[in-house]
Parts: structure tokens; sequence; C-alpha cells
């Protein structure tokens, strides 16, 4: 595939990449959809191409994460401020 093909095939890839995890996390396909066009639009015109393709990668590792057993999304919120006390008694330990 060429350059010039590949810049063109990489937004809309993004795109349907974003719709189809952020389903599958929220079950919400208005949003699903309207996170993906924005995610495609995005990268098309060029605003921060690199920062949404990476973070459309990331959001797909991380809803094959939850497919293959990571925590539940109730669960997430808890897991989050666990984390975030963990940094903080790390960081106040230093």
């Amino acid at each position: 595939m060429t350059e010039e093909r590949r810049a063109q095939v990489l937004p809309l890839w993004a795109g349907l990449v974003s719709v189809v995890a952020i389903y599958f996390l929220t079950g919400d396909y208005w949003k699903a959809a309207l996170i993906g066009m924005f995610v495609g639009i995005s990268a098309l015109l060029g605003y921060g191409t690199q920062w949404i393709l990476t973070g459309a990668f990331a959001i797909a590792v991380f809803a094959i994460a939850v497919a293959l057993g990571l925590p539940p999304p109730d669960q997430w919120l808890q897991l989050a401020r666990d984390a975030q006390e963990a940094i903080l008694a790390f960081s106040t330990s230093h």
C-alpha cells in the first residue's frame, strides 16, 4: 500500500475501530457513532492525527482486554480510585 493510500485509509480505520470499541465498552450506539465520527473527521483533517490514531489503537486494545476478562465496567471506578490512592501514597512517601 502506498503512503498516500495509507494516509487516506487510516482516518476511516481509526473511526471504525473507535466506533466498535466504544460500542463494545458502553453499549451505546449513539455515543460510539459520535465519538467515531469525531475521531475519523479529526484525523482526516489532520488535527492531532498521531494522537488520534494512537488513542484509537489504545481504546481498541482496552476493549480487547475487557473482552478477554479484564474487570467489568462496574468495577472500573473503584479500580481508578485505588490506583489514584496508590499513586498519591507513593508520591507522598518519597
